[in-house]
């Protein structure tokens, strides 16, 4: 990380609880909240506040997908149960496992609720780390679980053997966000590994994959080939990201038969028609996905190299967003970057002072790197 963060353990639990204290007296803070501005006029427009808070693909699907979802336009009075096994049979070529042991959800965030609802029953504990991405652990919670919430390290990675030393045997399930989310960083892979061998030997692990195939590299630093050997771990994925169908809503998980087995009865329905067609076709389509990453990448760096020329501090980020400290209230910074047309990502207590911004457009990153320069410098 730029400028190595200082934060130890009773700075982060001071923190925490000044935090929780904070959001105990305000209104429930939904896990999409932004402050609200209209839309722009058209997707990478600077002419309306550009949205960078939901870590979406601004470059949009690739055209075999757009295409392939034009023509099953007509179709969509019918339901897509003809196709979502040509989907589960691609999917699982794709990561070399056998098709009992991919389950597809609606985005990967479906996977991550029956997940924690199905483990949560047992009324147990889930080990993640704060901040970090909250929805299986919520579900776990909603159903009775406690969460073990671990602090990143100085480098605002996952602390591997911080979480290890939490297990204890009411442990039901481990959970790391990899990248994680918001912080970007990225855990070793070797130590990952070695990491996910030992603990499934006892606790199930859940290494949700979202942001991983815009990282630099992908096939050195997925799981999945622990899902192929039989440890019991699993791994979620999505078509929001990368492949540019948030708005279709389709994902899915890679997991150990018995696993899918008993999650698929908590699944609340089917994926949609054009999700399905249009993650087919992306698959097909690894030139679109070379590109954008290409892109994601080349915007992650040029927003780098402004937070560098501004002296902020930054996670090493391997998302399709970065991580970096403001130095003021994130509220304040929201506030003061939305009046500069751009809207940043919601609060990620403790680390109240820091910012989550996805990467746009070319277009639209031009007005946040003018916005940032005027906000940060005054």
């Amino acid at each position: 990380m730029h400028s190595t963060l200082r934060l130890n353990r009773r700075q982060w639990f001071k923190s925490s609880g000044a935090a929780l204290a904070a959001l105990a007296l305000a209104p429930r803070l939904s896990l999409r909240a932004a402050p609200s501005a209209p839309a722009a006029d058209a997707p990478g427009s600077p002419v309306g506040p550009v949205q960078l808070s939901f870590n979406e693909n601004p470059f949009g699907p690739s055209p075999l997908a757009l295409a392939a979802m034009q023509r099953e336009l007509p179709r969509v009075h019918r339901y897509p149960f003809s196709l979502t096994p040509k989907l589960v049979k691609q999917i699982a070529e794709r990561e070399g496992v056998p098709e009992n042991h991919i389950v597809l959800g609606v985005g990967s965030g479906e996977i991550l609720e029956t997940y924690g609802v199905y483990l949560g029953r047992q009324q147990g504990e889930v080990i993640s780390v704060s901040p970090g991405y909250m929805q299986m652990t919520k579900a776990m919670e909603r159903m009775g679980s406690r969460v073990v919430a671990v602090p990143l390290n100085e480098r605002l990675e996952h602390d591997l053997d911080a979480m290890a030393a939490k297990i204890t045997p009411s442990t039901k399930a481990i959970y790391i966000c990899n990248p994680n989310n918001p912080t970007g960083t990225i855990v070793p892979a070797a130590k990952l590994r070695a990491f996910c061998i030992e603990v499934s030997k006892t606790v199930p692990v859940f290494i949700d994959e979202a942001y991983l195939q815009c990282a630099d590299d992908f096939a050195a630093n997925t799981m999945v080939g622990l899902v192929r050997d039989g440890h019991n771990v699993t791994v979620a994925r999505t078509f929001s990201k990368l492949y540019g169908l948030a708005g279709q809503r389709i994902g899915y998980g890679i997991m150990q038969p018995a696993m899918a087995e008993v999650l698929r009865p908590f699944m609340t329905g089917s994926v949609n028609l054009l999700g399905v067609v249009g993650a087919r076709a992306s698959l097909d389509d690894a030139a679109y996905v070379d590109a954008a990453r290409a892109k994601i990448k080349a915007g992650r760096d040029a927003l780098i190299a402004v937070l560098k020329e501004l002296g902020r501090r930054y996670a090493e980020p391997q998302g399709n967003f970065v991580f970096f400290h403001t130095g003021r209230p994130i509220a304040e910074f929201q506030q003061r970057m939305l009046a500069e047309n751009v809207i940043v990502a919601r609060p990620f207590a403790p680390l109240l002072e820091w910012c989550r911004i996805s990467i746009g457009t070319p277009e639209e990153m031009a007005v946040c790197h003018a916005a940032l320069r005027k906000v940060l410098q005054t």
